[in-house]
């Protein structure tokens, strides 16, 4: 199996998640009577999931850029921290490198850290690739569906909410590793109770402070 068979067929689960998911964005672009145009834009240059659904009745609403750029870091800060597992597979090159960085999502950094078969940067860019291509294919039928479906239509935006939790079930059921299932309950749970606010930002803040000063078992002496 060639690398590029072995990235397709890795990114099956969340081609399946993300076509439907990314046709959610563009039905919900089109019935915001949006421009047209910034829906695809917007998953090749931006291609952030739940902050695109969220930008939609950010914009609809006529909130302005600025604001939608602080609401994308607060939402999006949990991924300055996902590199630091995965910089093992952090590619080489001038466009490789910072493209890897950018596409890494949710899906994409649950299948990355989870599959024991991606062990090469090559494999890993071309699942990021692969895994972004579906978004974007996404968006662009189902503004084409959107012609044909009525306005006003409840309920689609949970769809992301669902793959996501499908993923973290899956890897949970995998690694078995129960005490980081208890450790980030309890940040979302200090998180949604203190500083529901920024929950997002606190549960990460929160989280990585208790790793860094968690005591590391020692090494067994020879």
């Amino acid at each position: 199996m060639t690398s590029r068979q072995g990235a397709l067929s890795l990114t099956f689960p969340v081609m399946m998640g993300y076509l439907p998911l990314g046709a959610v964005f563009g039905v919900l672009w089109v019935d915001a009577e949006l421009t047209w145009y910034w829906a695809p834009l917007m998953s090749i240059i931006v291609y952030a999931g739940a902050l695109q659904y969220l930008a939609v009745g950010m914009l609809a609403a006529g909130i302005g850029w600025i604001d939608l750029a602080v609401a994308s870091l607060l939402v999006n800060f949990r991924h300055l921290f996902y590199g630091l597992s995965l910089y093992h597979l952090l590619p080489n090159g001038v466009l490789g490198r910072p493209y890897f960085i950018f596409g890494i999502t949710d899906e994409t950094y649950s299948l990355l850290s989870a599959s024991g078969h991606v062990k090469d940067s090559k494999t890993a860019l071309k699942i990021v690739a692969f895994n972004q291509c579906y978004w974007v294919l996404g968006t662009l039928i189902g503004m084409v569906l959107a012609r044909g479906l009525p306005s006003g239509l409840q309920g689609l935006d949970f769809a992301l909410t669902a793959l996501f939790t499908v993923l973290a079930v899956e890897q949970i059921r995998a690694k078995k590793d129960w005490g980081a299932v208890a450790l980030g309950l309890a940040a979302a749970a200090a998180a949604g109770i203190w500083v529901s606010e920024y929950f997002l930002l606190a549960a990460s803040i929160l989280l990585v402070l208790v790793l860094l000063t968690w005591p590391q078992p020692q090494e067994a002496k020879a």
